[in-house]
C-alpha cells in the first residue's frame, strides 16, 4: 500500500519540475534569443513480486515475472536550440544569427556564448551587451582595412578614425573618339579629258568621239555583223562575240589592239577570203580603217555592237560597202568614229580633247611654236598667285598638272589625272587652304574652248578636323586634388590618334605626356603608347623646388587590345569619360555589416575600409552547454571545446545585421504542455489522496 503513496509523491515532484520549466519557457517568450527547454521523465526500479520461469518441455510453460514500480524520476532537461523567428529592428549594431552557432562575449577575464545580438557602443566605443557589458569579441582590421589572422579580442569602433590619402595610380579611358572628326583638303574632280586611242589602251576606260562614255565592262559580249557578198549572193556573218577582258586566246581581249586583231582573224578566216586579204589597221586618230584585197568579196554594214550602248555602236560603224581592193573606215561623213581613251599624264596637251569632244585649241603651230597658259584661282579667302606655263608641241598633260600644283601651293599631294583622264587636285588640310574656284586661260588668246573645258566639281570639302578633350581629376599623397586634360587628334587617313596630357595648374609632367593610340578596322583598340617610351605619366604636384607631396605617377588604361571595354573608334559622335582611383583623407561617418560579420566604415571620401569581423563559436554538442544567465552559455565537460571562426564559411552560418533573433518558445505547445502537466500533477495527488482514505480504512477496522 505503502508503494502507491510514494509513487504518487514521485509524481507530484517530477510534474511540479516540469511545470517549473514550462513556467520558465513561457517566461522568456519574447526573451531576445532564448532557447526553450524541455522535461523527459523516466521510470524509477521496480520490485519484483515473482520472477520468471523457463518453459519445461512436455511439461508448464513460461511464467513471466511480476514487478510494481515505485514511480518516476526526471530524465533530462534539455535545450531546444532550433533557429528562432527573426525580427527587423532596423538598428545596424542588432545582429541575428542565422543558422549554427554563437557570439563570443567576454569580461576580460572569461568567455561566454549567447545567440542574443541586441549590442551597441559603450562609452569607450566597444561593442558591447548593454545589459551585462560583455564585449563582444572578433579580429581587428590593420590600418589598411585587412584582417590578419591572431587572437579574438574586444571590437571597438573609433568613430574619430580616418583613412589615409590613396594617390591615383590607374586612370581608366572609356568612350568613343568620332573617325569622321580628322582635318581634311578639298578634293576637285575636273570633267574628263580624252586622247586618241591607241593599241594600248584599255577597252574599260573608252570614250566616243564626242566625249560620251562607253562605259564597257570585263566580260560585255561585243558581236560583229555584216554580210559578205561575192556576186551570187549576199551570207550574213556568223560569228562568235567577242568577250572584254576574256585572256582565253582567241575568245577576247582587254584594249584596243586586241579588238582589232580578233576583227581582223575573224574575218580572214571566212572561206570568202584568203590569207592577207583582210587587213584592220588602228589609225592616229583613234579610227580603224579596213582594207579588202579580196579578188571577188565584198563586205556589207560591217558593225560591231553591244545592245544598248550606242556610244560604241556607233564609233565602231564601218562604211557601207568595202568592195575588193577597197577600204572602209568607222569615221562616218559627218566626221565621227574616232576612238578616244582616258587621257593620261604623258599626252600632249596639243593633242587632248575636253569631255565635248573637242580640241583644246591652243595656238601652237610651226608659225607660233609656244603659247602661255595662266593658271589661277581661289585658295581659301584669297586669290591664288597666278602661275604662267609655257607650252609648246612638245607640253605634256604633267607639266599642266605640276602647274596646277604650283598655282595653288599644294606640296602635300601632287595633282594627277585618273583612270577616266579627270583631274583631280587635292588641296592641303584645313580650310583656310580650302580650293575654290578654278581659272585656265590662254594668255593673249581668246579661246573660250580652253576656258569652259576645266569644270572642277568639290568632291569634298575642306574641314579643320575636331579635337576631342576629356578632364580627369587625380590625387597626390597628401589628398591634393590635380586636373589633368586629355585632348585627341586623329592622324589624317589612319586609324591613329595623337594624345597629348596638360595639367590645368602649376604642375610639371615629367614623363609620358603624349603618345598615340591605335584603332583596328572594327573600332576597337589595338595599341596605346607613350611618345617618350615610359609607361606611365608621371607629374610633380607642385612647383620645382618647393616640397609637398610626392610625384604622381599612373598608368592610363584605354581598355584590353581586341576588346571594345574602353576607348573606341566609329562613326558616330565622340563620348569620352575618364575614371581614376585614389582619393583624399577621410573620416570615419558609419559603418554596416555584412552576412559574414565584417564590419565596414562608410568614411567622407566616399570610401569604404574593413574595421573588424565578428567571431563565431560552435560546439560539438550545443545540449551540455551550461546556462549561465543573461541569455549566455558556458561550457560544460559534455559541450565539447569551443569551435571558433567566422560566419560565411563552412559553418554555414550568416550575421543578419538591422534583425534580432526572437525566442523559439512555442507559446500553443507550450501551454498544452501545461494542462497536461497539471492533469498529471492531479492525477497523482489523487493517488496519495486514495491511498491516505485506504489506509484510513484500515486502522478503522480495529476499532
Amino acid at each position: 500500500m505503502l508503494r502507491s503513496l510514494y509513487s504518487g509523491i514521485s509524481g507530484l515532484n517530477s510534474n511540479s519540475i516540469e511545470m517549473d520549466v514550462i513556467g520558465n519557457n513561457i517566461a522568456n517568450a519574447n526573451t531576445v534569443g532564448y532557447k526553450s527547454s524541455r522535461v523527459t521523465f523516466r521510470e524509477m526500479l521496480s520490485q519484483n513480486i515473482q520472477g520468471a520461469s523457463r518453459p519445461v518441455s512436455g511439461q508448464r510453460g513460461g511464467i513471466n515475472p511480476m514487478q510494481i514500480g515505485l514511480g518516476t524520476s526526471v530524465g533530462s532537461i534539455d535545450t531546444r536550440f532550433h533557429q528562432g523567428a527573426l525580427q527587423n529592428t532596423g538598428m545596424v549594431s542588432d545582429l541575428a544569427l542565422q543558422g549554427d552557432g554563437f557570439f563570443m562575449l567576454s569580461d576580460g577575464a572569461g568567455t561566454v556564448y549567447s545567440r542574443a545580438g541586441a549590442f551597441g557602443l559603450d562609452s569607450a566605443n566597444f561593442m558591447v551587451d548593454p545589459g551585462s557589458g560583455l564585449r563582444l569579441q572578433g579580429i581587428m582590421a590593420n590600418s589598411d582595412g585587412v584582417i590578419t589572422p591572431g587572437s579574438w579580442t574586444d571590437i571597438m569602433i573609433d568613430p574619430s578614425m580616418t583613412v589615409a590619402a590613396m594617390p591615383t595610380d590607374t586612370v581608366q579611358l572609356y568612350g568613343n573618339l568620332d573617325v569622321d572628326a580628322e582635318a581634311r583638303g578639298s578634293i576637285l574632280e575636273s570633267s574628263h579629258f580624252m586622247a586618241a586611242a591607241s593599241g594600248t589602251d584599255l577597252l574599260t576606260s573608252m570614250y566616243a568621239q564626242d566625249g560620251g562614255t562607253m562605259g564597257l565592262q570585263d566580260s560585255n559580249r561585243i558581236a560583229m555583223t555584216g554580210m559578205v557578198d561575192t556576186g551570187a549572193g549576199a551570207s550574213t556573218l556568223s560569228i562568235s562575240p567577242f568577250v572584254v577582258g576574256s585572256t582565253v586566246p582567241g575568245e577576247g581581249g582587254a584594249t584596243l589592239a586586241e579588238l582589232a586583231t580578233w576583227i581582223e582573224d575573224q574575218l580572214a578566216a571566212l572561206p570568202e577570203f584568203n590569207p592577207g586579204d583582210i587587213v584592220l589597221t588602228l589609225e592616229a586618230d583613234g579610227s580603224l580603217t579596213l582594207n579588202n584585197a579580196s579578188g571577188s568579196a565584198s563586205l556589207l554594214n560591217l558593225q560591231l555592237s553591244i545592245p544598248g550602248n550606242s556610244n560604241f555602236n556607233d564609233t565602231f560603224n564601218f562604211s557601207n560597202t568595202i568592195a575588193p581592193g577597197g577600204s572602209g573606215t568607222t569615221i562616218d561623213p559627218s566626221g565621227q568614229g574616232q576612238a578616244r581613251a582616258a587621257a593620261t599624264s604623258d599626252d600632249l596637251l596639243t593633242d587632248i580633247f575636253n569631255s565635248r569632244g573637242e580640241s583644246l585649241g591652243l595656238n601652237v603651230s610651226p608659225l607660233n611654236p609656244q603659247t602661255t597658259l595662266s593658271l589661277g584661282g581661289t585658295v581659301g579667302t584669297s586669290e591664288a598667285p597666278s602661275y604662267n606655263l609655257v607650252v609648246d608641241d612638245a607640253s605634256t598633260v604633267q607639266d599642266l598638272l605640276t602647274g596646277l600644283q604650283i598655282a595653288f601651293g599644294m606640296s602635300t599631294d601632287p595633282v594627277t589625272i585618273d583612270a577616266q583622264g579627270e583631274i583631280v587636285m587635292l588641296g592641303e588640310i584645313g580650310t583656310e587652304n580650302s580650293l575654290g574656284q578654278v581659272a585656265i586661260r590662254e594668255v593673249g588668246e581668246v579661246n573660250p574652248t580652253l576656258e569652259t573645258s576645266f569644270d572642277f566639281i568639290q568632291v569634298q570639302q575642306a574641314d579643320d578636323g575636331q579635337e576631342f578633350t576629356m578632364a580627369s581629376t587625380v590625387y597626390d599623397s597628401l589628398g591634393d586634388t590635380h586636373n589633368v586634360q586629355f585632348t585627341f587628334t586623329k592622324q589624317v587617313g589612319l586609324n591613329q590618334w595623337n594624345w597629348v596630357a596638360q595639367m590645368e595648374g602649376s604642375e610639371v609632367i615629367t614623363e609620358g605626356g603624349s603618345g598615340t593610340m591605335s584603332f583596328s578596322e572594327s573600332g576597337e583598340i589595338i595599341a596605346f603608347g607613350y611618345a617618350d617610351g615610359a609607361d606611365q605619366l608621371s607629374f610633380t604636384p607642385q612647383a620645382a623646388g618647393r616640397q609637398g607631396a610626392e610625384t604622381v605617377s599612373f598608368r592610363i588604361d584605354a581598355g584590353q587590345f581586341g576588346e571594345f571595354n574602353g576607348m573606341s573608334q566609329f562613326s558616330a559622335p565622340a563620348d569620352l569619360q575618364s575614371l581614376a582611383n585614389g582619393y583624399p583623407p577621410g573620416d570615419l561617418l558609419d559603418f554596416e555589416i555584412d552576412t559574414t560579420g565584417t564590419i565596414i566604415g562608410r568614411f567622407s571620401n566616399d570610401t569604404m575600409q574593413t574595421l573588424a569581423r565578428i567571431g563565431i563559436a560552435s560546439f560539438a554538442n550545443n545540449d551540455g552547454l551550461l546556462k549561465a544567465g543573461g541569455n549566455t552559455f558556458q561550457l560544460s565537460s559534455n559541450s565539447g571545446q569551443a569551435l571558433t571562426g567566422f560566419a560565411g564559411g563552412n559553418l554555414g552560418t550568416m550575421v543578419i545585421s538591422g534583425a534580432l533573433e526572437g525566442s523559439n518558445v512555442d507559446l500553443t505547445a507550450e501551454l498544452t504542455n501545461l494542462v497536461v502537466a497539471q492533469r498529471a500533477f492531479q492525477a497523482n495527488a489523487r493517488v496519495v489522496t486514495t491511498g491516505d482514505q485506504i489506509l484510513q480504512e484500515i486502522v478503522s477496522m480495529v476499532r
